[in-house]
């Protein structure tokens, strides 16, 4: 979307807030890092890098109709627009967004903002689809007891000149994607959830790509689990053969008052031996085989003031049957308000 067409929305947002007298909401979130690795690494000589940061309105229009719109910054990209949509919340178990929104695919895409993730880098296993992964379509979603579901229908992932997939404003071709994740939550700290999505990505509409996704979160007041499995299988162009990728995440940390210690495994397929977190693209529909990667984290989070935190984290990289020199220690500064 272009920056005068932003502009433009935004500006309806702030009217239509300030017309309907709806009770708004306005928020945002900022981060930055500092990165060293080791010499075969990305950040040998060390940088601060990575300036990330969002905005975001929501409001009540009427009755049962609200609002929101988030607007994110990232200092590889331009300003973009990451989700505008109306909600229509008819009861707990019947909800409905219209427009722009983020895919409930998993737990991460949907919480995946810096200081929403315990972890200063994104799981490995989520470079799969485009990083915050949204799109114009239409999602229901709600709960009855113990379940909670998201069924929605957008214009689906497509493959660019070089065979990257992406996410437009666009229908890439006549047919839908579709999705949907199946929660099961049991009190208030245990949910296990299973995710799909199918679409096709060429514009004559002949090549699936698929996602299957496995989560779970247990949550008490002392400790704190998460992890996902996520695995993709499209038709290859040329090959004339489906192929396959996967990779899942572990991590476990433990709350003391204003700190958090945790500790993550991942293990995943990636397209490149040392990958960049932030600006590494998304599958490539290419690809036959890719490198076999695994990562531990161990990291301590600081919520020194209200809002404001602190990450200090040291990655282990491990690339199989390659010896790389590719650790990592990070810093992450950030606050949402």
């Amino acid at each position: 979307m272009s920056r005068p067409k932003m502009l433009f929305l935004l500006f309806c947002v702030f009217w239509l807030s300030a017309s309907l007298a709806a009770q708004v909401k306005a928020g945002g979130y900022f981060s930055f890092e500092y990165l060293k690795s080791q010499p075969e690494g990305l950040y040998s000589r060390g940088t601060f890098s990575n300036f990330y940061g969002g905005l975001f309105v929501s409001g009540l229009i009427y009755g049962s109709l609200s609002f929101s719109v988030e607007g994110r910054l990232d200092s590889h990209q331009n300003f973009n627009l990451a989700q505008a949509y109306i909600n229509f919340q008819g009861s707990q178990l019947i909800g409905l967004k219209m427009g722009l929104f983020e895919i409930p695919f998993g737990r991460f895409n949907s919480s995946a903002r810096p200081h929403e993730n315990p972890t200063v880098f994104r799981p490995l296993a989520f470079h799969f689809f485009p990083y915050r992964w949204h799109d114009l379509g239409i999602c229901l979603q709600g709960n009855y007891a113990i379940f909670y579901y998201s069924a929605y229908i957008i214009n689906g992932l497509s493959a660019d000149s070089r065979g990257y997939l992406e996410t437009g404003f666009a229908d890439p071709n006549k047919d839908k994607g579709m999705g949907g994740r199946l929660g099961l939550r049991f009190g208030e700290g245990v949910e296990f959830g299973g995710s799909i999505y199918n679409g096709k990505y060429d514009p004559d509409g002949t090549k699936d790509v698929q996602f299957r996704g496995l989560d779970l979160l247990w949550l008490t007041p002392e400790w704190e689990v998460r992890g996902e499995y996520l695995q993709v299988v499209y038709d290859h162009p040329t090959l004339n053969q489906k192929i396959n990728f996967e990779g899942y995440y572990l991590t476990v940390s433990m709350l003391f008052k204003n700190f958090r210690l945790y500790y993550s495994y991942q293990r995943s397929d990636l397209p490149q031996n040392v990958i960049d977190d932030y600006q590494a693209p998304p599958l490539n529909i290419f690809l036959e085989t890719m490198v076999k990667k695994t990562r531990s984290a161990a990291g301590l989070k600081w919520d020194a003031a209200g809002n404001f935190y602190v990450k200090l984290e040291y990655d282990w990289n491990k690339e199989k049957e390659l010896k790389l020199k590719d650790n990592i220690l990070s810093v992450q500064v950030g606050f949402a308000f």
